[in-house]
């Protein structure tokens, strides 16, 4: 278990992703209703300036502590993708780092994949950032 902005996350890496969303300018939500028989970790959106989309994008995030997502390739976020029924843009797969992050969604005319690398500006330097705002619970 660990701890950020008050808040109780099973895990450290949990903890650490809602610190650097929260640098990062991106809003969340921790354990959001499960999709089919998937439960993501969390719902996050973020702004997008292209003329052609929203004004935000929303994902679905399953966090998994690895640094190889080829390795979970199979994983059920990984289902919904460019689907008009879902109720965000995208599944998506964060593992142990920045770097280890991948989702494919409509964006702009077309879409693609995505990492958070995509998105954030300094995403490293916010990684590390993140790191230092978590703490371990007192008991």
């Amino acid at each position: 278990m660990a701890n950020y902005h008050g808040l109780e996350f099973r895990t450290a890496l949990e903890a650490r992703w809602a610190a650097f969303f929260d640098l990062a300018g991106w809003q969340w939500r921790y354990n959001p209703a499960a999709v089919d028989d998937w439960k993501p970790d969390f719902e996050v959106t973020f702004p997008c300036g292209h003329s052609e989309c929203p004004d935000t994008h929303t994902l679905l995030i399953a966090v998994l502590a690895t640094k190889d997502l080829d390795s979970v390739r199979g994983h059920p976020a990984l289902q919904y993708t460019y689907q008009e029924h879902f109720t965000a843009d995208a599944g998506a797969l964060f593992g142990s780092e920045p770097a280890a992050t991948t989702w494919d969604m409509s964006h702009g005319a077309g879409g693609g994949h995505f990492d958070v690398a995509f998105w954030v500006d300094d995403a490293a330097k916010l990684w590390a950032q993140a790191g230092a705002q978590v703490t371990a619970p007192t008991r």
